[in-house]
């Protein structure tokens, strides 16, 4: 019997993926990485990417400690270094970082309520410099008003945008503002405030592509679940009306994953019940403008306030956050790589319905019951078209007969098992989590 080729394989892989063919994220699998030495627990504290698999954190709070140290993550060694600096940012927490250009991270506002000048409530920008791993205060003559949880994140090279938040006036903001690295000044963008997102505390806001951020969620008295982007070549935002919608969420954490798609997880939602312990992700796919929840094993402990950050290479990594249900506070270092399926071909269809197949534990069998009898042929792929196992001729005695595949030496992630029998094709998506 002759095996399809393998394009075709691909397409008919790719096709049969429903209506999640527009998102690229669907499954991925999380894994703790313990690194020897971590940060002390903590919540509400600043977090960017710094490139080259790093990470750069600041401040927090444990309990009724508040943080002023500096702390840089090498996923490639698995390492957690302090940074000691005779000039630093004072402690605080509820501030936002983002990483400005290749070499620089801006670090603004915050809250120490144990110093109450300005009601503890902070305006100071700092940037960070990474080739010198140096802090400075830079001081500009305009600058947003103190305030914490407020949403920031790179725009464009050498600019931030930030937007909202809480401010020492004790009222939610919707504010929105930029900080241009190559003028060293903050400017605040004039845009009418029925066409803007809602006054608020505690949302998430990530980039989409160069000049368009989404912004979700926060919290305004009660859980906000409203959808918006910002264009900053039309100095705009716009009210998104997603096709499916996610929950309402604040004090989350999200990230960019690719051009137009950004994941968030974990935060205080409706089913943590104020209590920070939600654990679930979730997608925003621009192109056809739908939150979907993707399916992941093995999560971390639910929680608040924490930080994740894409490393690349389909690699998020989580630090942080606190579980007010349990009363955990976490230091704990998680990585959840991304099962993408992002190809699409358009010269198949198919009526097959895709079945799923879940391997856990220290399980090396995969176990297929055939649909019909006579000769098969089967093939496992992996996400990216890469044929694994084959196997030709394969003569099956009764429709109910079950076909057991060595798996055992393959590592976790999400696999593809395609039988050809008598004409018919048959997909089935398989995920290893041992």
């Amino acid at each position: 019997m002759r095996l399809i080729s393998t394009k075709y394989n691909i397409s008919i892989i790719l096709i049969l993926l429903s209506p999640f063919s527009y998102c690229s994220a669907q499954t991925g699998i999380w894994e703790e990485l313990k690194p020897a030495n971590s940060p002390p627990p903590r919540a509400s504290f600043g977090m960017a990417e710094i490139g080259n698999n790093k990470v750069l954190i600041f401040g927090g709070i444990y309990n009724s400690k508040i943080y002023d140290d500096t702390w840089i993550y090498d996923y490639s060694t698995n390492n957690w270094t302090e940074i000691i600096n005779d000039m630093y940012p004072p402690k605080r927490f509820d501030l936002k970082m983002s990483r400005i250009n290749h070499s620089k991270v801006l670090l603004f506002g915050g809250s120490d309520p144990i110093n109450l000048i300005d009601g503890g409530y902070k305006d100071d920008t700092w940037i960070f410099d990474l080739e010198t791993l140096s802090w400075t205060e830079i001081k500009p003559q305009l600058k947003p008003s103190p305030r914490r949880n407020f949403c920031l994140t790179q725009l464009y090279e050498n600019i931030v945008l930030l937007f909202g938040g809480d401010t020492i006036q004790a009222h939610y903001a919707n504010d929105t503002w930029i900080f241009n690295l190559n003028k060293n000044n903050w400017e605040e963008l004039y845009i009418d405030y029925f066409t803007r997102p809602p006054q608020y505390e505690g949302a998430i806001l990530a980039m989409l592509d160069t000049g368009k951020l989404l912004f979700y969620g926060g919290w305004q008295f009660k859980l906000l679940d409203q959808t918006w982007i910002f264009n900053f070549n039309e100095n705009k935002w716009n009210k998104i009306i997603p096709k499916s919608k996610s929950i309402p969420i604040a004090s989350s954490s999200m990230t960019n994953i690719g051009k137009n798609e950004v994941v968030f997880w974990g935060g205080d939602s409706k089913d943590s019940n104020g209590t920070g312990n939600y654990n679930k992700m979730w997608v925003f796919c621009l192109n056809d403008s739908s939150w979907r929840n993707v399916q992941t094993l093995d999560n971390p402990d639910g929680r608040f306030f924490h930080n994740i950050i894409n490393l690349g290479n389909n690699k998020i990594l989580l630090f942080g956050g606190s579980n007010n249900r349990s009363n955990i506070w976490h230091n704990d270092t998680w990585i959840f790589t991304l099962q993408p399926n992002d190809i699409k071909e358009n010269n198949y269809t198919s009526n097959n319905n895709i079945k799923s197949y879940l391997i856990t534990d220290k399980e090396n069998k995969l176990k297929i019951k055939s649909s019909n009898d006579g000769k098969l042929d089967y093939q496992l792929y992996d996400i990216f078209g890469n044929k694994l196992l084959e196997k030709e001729d394969l003569f099956i005695n009764s429709d109910d007969e079950i076909i057991n595949v060595d798996v055992s030496e393959f590592t976790n992630g999400l696999y593809f098992f395609i039988t050809h029998q008598n004409n018919n094709i048959e997909v089935s998506k398989v995920l290893i989590s041992r």
